[in-house]
């Protein structure tokens, strides 16, 4: 549901980013696109992100997939593709050719000592590769190798959730034959089995499958389709935000290691969003609702429902919209976590909190 009056309006106001993005996405004018793309690629934001997502020889981190750093993949990646940038571009696909190389050799991302049998993607040890091959697919890159992954990794996930698998932590007595918990979990409910790691891996979805994972739809392939939509169906309901709990919990290795998980796909504020809008993280419950809004299941949720009729109390006699500042965050953190909210808007205009408000409604709409 796109207003074209008000993709008129951003076409006039907005910067490079935003208007290459109404182009493409909105009114489809692959002319006036094409036209901005060169201004698009001088844009300062642009560059810098560029910069940060291809990494340089050798990279700066152990860890160039995951992580807060503006580096790390899972940042720089996500922040490009708001900023409009995209796979058919070539300054992109160079940046990306790190990773592209990565996820053809998936043996050498060896991160998590718990073997598997019957997995072949969703492998603890593969968690690099799971986010290696959604945000190659988020960018629209062309590759073979990320597309085989992807599918692959559909297929397990499916197989897990398709059995509504929520039970996932030990019980009490379970816990407390654990040895050498660290301290700082001693107190925590939330241990995962480590039997249904063994035999599923990582097939559970991670908010990171919501990026990437959506992208899937445009094979046209109505298998494919029905797999996704039952991931989504399967997260998007009152017994997963009940039994699973924020960031998954604590993950029991077999050589006696623990990790906290994290970066669980529930929706925030899902059973009381307007309390959550009013307490909450809203910069992490906006990037969510962006992704989210992909899936054809997701929209139909009150949830989703309900966070659209909450913004309209933001939208002004003109019908653009204005959030709050804090709302569209900009810093160094967890893309995933709300910390990079802009949309490239040059925030010494008067009204670039207007311009990205009202582009970010068009985006939640645009699904309907």
């Amino acid at each position: 549901m796109i207003n074209t009056k008000i993709c008129d309006w951003l076409m006039d106001n907005a910067d490079a980013s935003i208007r290459y993005r109404v182009a493409c996405e909105f009114l489809k004018d692959e002319k006036t696109a094409k036209d901005i793309e060169v201004e698009l690629s001088q844009n300062p934001a642009a560059i810098l992100w560029l910069k940060n997502l291809k990494p340089k020889a050798p990279p700066q981190h152990w860890s160039m997939e995951h992580g807060s750093f503006d580096y790390c993949l899972e940042n720089a990646l996500l922040k490009i593709v708001q900023l409009g940038l995209h796979g058919a571009l070539p300054q992109v696909t160079d940046a990306l050719e790190y990773y592209r190389t990565k996820i053809k050799r998936i043996d050498s991302l060896d991160t998590v000592k718990t073997e598997n049998t019957g997995i072949s993607y969703r492998k603890p040890k593969f968690f690099f590769a799971i986010l290696i091959a959604n945000f190659l697919s988020l960018a629209n890159i062309e590759d073979e190798s990320a597309l085989q992954y992807m599918l692959g990794s559909l297929d397990e996930m499916h197989n897990f959730v398709h059995k509504r698998i929520y039970d996932i932590y030990l019980s009490e007595e379970e816990r407390r034959s654990l040895a050498k918990v660290p301290k700082i979990w001693r107190d925590s409910d939330h241990f995962i089995k480590p039997d249904m790691v063994r035999e599923y891996g990582f097939s559970f979805p991670f908010v990171y499958d919501i990026v990437g994972m959506h992208r899937l739809y445009d094979l046209k392939n109505p298998e494919v389709d029905k797999k996704i939509n039952e991931v989504i169906s399967y997260i998007s309901t009152d017994e997963f935000h009940r039994k699973i709990s924020d960031g998954y919990g604590i993950l029991v290795e077999e050589d006696g290691k623990y990790h906290s998980m994290g970066w669980d796909p529930k929706y925030p504020g899902w059973f009381d969003l307007p309390g959550y809008m009013e307490n909450g993280n809203v910069p992490k419950l906006l990037f969510f609702a962006l992704y989210i809004s992909k899936y054809p299941v997701a929209v139909k949720t009150k949830w989703y429902v309900d966070l659209l009729n909450y913004i309209e109390k933001y939208k002004t006699e003109t019908g653009t919209y204005l959030f709050p500042g804090k709302w569209l965050k900009e810093s160094t953190g967890y893309a995933v976590q709300g910390h990079h909210m802009s949309f490239g808007e040059n925030r010494r205009k008067k009204n670039w909190r207007e311009i990205e408000s009202t582009f970010y409604v068009q985006l939640l709409q645009q699904n309907l």
